[in-house]
């Protein structure tokens, strides 16, 4: 069937989240895609963490976005996760890419705090998204592979405005809200709706609104294989999970 596995902050269950340990799993473990967390250190570099401080996942403490990049890079983002981890570090998305660049993997980054990155943050971002990359595939960029989330529809929207043609995805709340985000982007090109799964099991009727304006819908954060039968079957096209990179040969 038609669907991706997306491995959420990537293979999350088996390694440290939000590290290129992690992402190393999940491609060996069968996702077609990896979700991660960006956000801005102390000197607007965009980085990889999810929380908006390093207690949970380093043995660092401190907001993020007070700390920089040399600081950031001292913490240990694996230790917490497990002693074979020692010594993983927090990525920046430059890295990522980077390091990510020779798989078939592509990708979705969830903004965080999205309402605080100035127009200049923004710009660097779709700089790096566009960089050209290294060896053998200098003549392309990630802009193809890369599909930018937001909690803030704002952040989404100034993305847009600045690169029309970078994939988006906005994350519906409710119902009325489902409807209201078919209603604007059903004329949009490479735009997605991301819905926590119980929204989409409770409401399948919303998944058919979408498909029939031709708009793509992605599940999170689903680790039960009943419950990613049950959407695969409605017609969801993403699947965000934790745990369950190797199902989709299985349906």
């Amino acid at each position: 069937m038609d669907f991706e596995i997306v491995a959420h902050r990537g293979y999350s269950a088996i390694a440290p989240e939000n590290t290129l340990a992690a992402f190393a799993a999940a491609m060996e473990g069968g996702a077609n895609a990896i979700e991660f967390d960006v956000r801005l250190c102390a000197d607007n570099v965009p980085i990889l963490i999810h929380d908006a401080t390093v207690n949970r996942t380093t043995d660092g403490t401190g907001n993020v976005r007070d700390l920089t990049l040399e600081q950031l890079k001292q913490l240990d983002a694996g230790l917490w996760f497990s002693d074979r981890f020692i010594g993983e570090r927090i990525p920046t998305l430059a890295e990522t890419l980077d390091f990510l660049q020779d798989t078939p993997a592509s990708v979705c980054a969830e903004i965080k705090d999205g309402d605080d990155w100035s127009s200049e943050d923004i710009e660097r971002l779709i700089e790096t998204i566009r960089a050209p990359l290294r060896g053998s595939l200098r003549d392309r960029n990630w802009e193809s592979r890369f599909r930018i989330a937001s909690f803030s529809d704002e952040f989404v929207d100034r993305v847009a405005a600045i690169a029309p043609t970078l994939p988006r995805a906005y994350y519906p709340l409710t119902p009325a809200d489902y409807q209201e985000k078919v209603r604007q982007l059903k004329s949009e090109k490479d735009t997605m709706l991301l819905c926590e799964y119980h929204l989409l099991l409770e409401n399948p009727h919303l998944i058919k609104i979408s498909r029939n304006c031709c708009i793509d819908v992605g599940a999170w954060t689903v680790d039960r294989a009943e419950d990613l039968e049950a959407l695969v079957r409605l017609g969801v096209k993403q699947i965000v999970t934790n745990t369950l990179l190797n199902s989709k040969s299985n349906i």
